[in-house]
């Protein structure tokens, strides 16, 4: 009989402390995924934000140039007029003038003048409204531009129509940008932690064609299905691609931006699971090797020791039955009766401790994952969490969230001229402001690069007067000057815009939209500002 009770008890000492560590390993594994998918999903959507407002750009551009012609005496854009404004535009390929029967009468390098254009979709689409048209391999020009590299040459098009002084229509302005600032973009993304990651970046069209990417997937379509019942959110899986391998796979939707209304384009990232879990095998082997050991111990220890009292033990055992509601080493008092008891009640409690060292270690991975590591400030992924009931919050209390989305103006000037290890310890310096700057209850992230966002509780009365009070303490505290090593120091400032939820839109990414719209707003009216969001009439 006793010696039922010893083994007993031993095995339920060994099973206990196994249950904990499997339990704690599968908890810390499922969320450290979750983690990692959402990264991998924040990926695609900068990737697509940046093609999207670079798109908005050149539309804007084209826009310029619309403008360039009705401000000519003549009326008509000349050839040295196109390749001057060509050479000012590294993206722009080729650039020309049609009249009314689609025959080009100016084009940059003379390109196809004299030449008619009338049945190519950049006339008949482009005479109609302004037109933006997808991905294409070229067709007229693609003998007639130099190309170094030998590739197919890929084009973007936008037109516009033409209109002479009585409001007729008088031709179409063409041009084609080439599709390479596309792939500048996405280079411009691999930094040297992604490249080790073994990332990749892909640009997909519409209808599945891979448009960016790797080269042996290049004009592929992918059968990958996602749920689109809310396009604006990335979204992250796990994909078997053609090449058989499982990928972390995050996909965010173009929603256009700006001028640009977007065409379909949809970014991926995407990462080998091997290489992207890795970190949650290292966990799990951690916590399930610690508490193996820890369980092999203490059944030895037990299985010993319990020869002599099975009453000690007993408790012992008892007590190692609460360590799952406790969470505490307090659940365990010293045996005093023996040396043996003593020495193995003070292991036991050891024991939990160290479980409990273990729950804080995977409480620290969970915090890695949920901060900017440069600044130490919260980053998108936590953003999400915070905002999720946070918003419920001010729902009840009938408050108002004040989204203030700002830039440091500058900082890319300090980045070329005192180097990135000089601008890194710029944003560190203005972290520390944004942080005194800061309110009790209200939290600032960093976006990326020098994107940061600040996140305000308030009454819904004074939402706008206290954006402008907190955007003024900004504006003062960031413009000081940062004295850095060497005897450097850098100046910047910064542009913002404010939205307010839920007067500005009940969803939340609708509010951060109109934010940075008012953030564009503020840089194209000078920046080292504040514009607030306001609604048409």
């Amino acid at each position: 009989m006793r010696t039922r009770i010893i083994a007993l008890v031993t095995t339920l000492v060994f099973t206990i402390t196994m249950l904990i560590s499997w339990v704690a390993s599968r908890e810390s594994a499922a969320q450290l995924e979750a983690n990692i998918g959402e990264t991998s999903a924040n990926k695609a959507y900068h990737m697509v934000d940046k093609l999207n407002r670079s798109m908005d750009a050149r539309i804007k551009e084209v826009k310029l140039l619309l403008g360039l012609k009705d401000g000519q005496s003549g009326g008509q854009l000349t050839r040295d007029q196109l390749e001057y404004l060509q050479r000012n535009y590294d993206v722009v390929s080729w650039l020309g003038i049609t009249d009314t029967q689609g025959t080009v009468v100016a084009a940059t390098g003379g390109i196809l003048e004299g030449q008619s254009i009338a049945q190519r979709p950049v006339f008949t689409e482009g005479r109609q409204a302004l037109w933006i048209g997808d991905v294409h391999d070229a067709v007229l020009l693609s003998q007639l531009l130099p190309n170094p590299t030998g590739e197919p040459i890929q084009f973007v098009d936008i037109a516009a129509p033409l209109e002479d002084a009585s409001g007729a229509f008088s031709g179409v302005l063409a041009v084609h940008l080439s599709w390479e600032w596309a792939a500048r973009v996405k280079d411009s993304m691999f930094s040297p932690a992604l490249q080790e990651q073994q990332t990749d970046l892909l640009l997909l069209s519409e209808d599945g064609t891979v448009l960016l990417g790797p080269p042996s997937l290049r004009g592929q379509a992918l059968p990958f299905t996602h749920d689109k019942s809310d396009p604006s959110m990335p979204q992250w899986s796990v994909e078997t691609w053609p090449d058989g391998q499982r990928y972390v796979t995050g996909i965010a939707h173009s929603q256009g931006f700006g001028d640009f209304p977007g065409l379909g384009w949809v970014a991926i990232s995407r990462q080998p699971v091997d290489a992207a879990f890795a970190p949650v095998a290292r966990l799990n082997e951690l916590i399930l090797g610690t508490g193996l050991l820890v369980a092999l111990l203490f059944s030895i220890a037990g299985w010993v020791l319990a020869a002599r009292l099975i009453a000690p033990l007993t408790r012992l055992a008892r007590a190692a039955d609460t360590i799952q509601t406790t969470q505490t080493h307090g659940a365990f008092t010293l045996e005093t009766g023996s040396p043996e008891f003593e020495r193995l009640s003070t292991s036991m409690r050891d024991m939990v401790e160290r479980l409990l060292d273990q729950r804080q270690t995977i409480s620290r991975l969970e915090d890695l994952a949920n901060t900017d590591p440069l600044t130490g400030l919260p980053n998108r992924s936590f953003l999400d969490q915070y905002l999720q009931h946070t918003l419920a919050e001010m729902e009840r209390q009938q408050h108002s969230l004040i989204v203030l989305m700002f830039d440091l103006d500058g900082f890319k000037r300090v980045n070329d001229t005192l180097g990135h290890h000089a601008g890194d310890l710029l944003l560190i310096e203005v972290t520390q402001r944004l942080k005194a700057t800061l309110r009790s209850g209200d939290v600032v992230a960093r976006l990326g690069g020098d994107e940061f966002v600040m996140i305000i509780k308030s009454p819904s009365v004074s939402s706008a007067t206290l954006a402008n009070d907190i955007s003024q303490r900004l504006l003062t505290h960031i413009a000081k000057p940062v004295y850095l090593p060497d005897g450097q120091t850098a100046q910047v400032g910064c542009s913002l815009g404010a939205a307010i939820w839920p007067q500005h839109g009940h969803a939340i990414s609708q509010v951060f939209q109109r934010a940075d719209a008012a953030l564009y707003q503020a840089k194209h009216q000078g920046k080292h500002r504040l514009v607030i969001y306001e609604q048409p009439h």
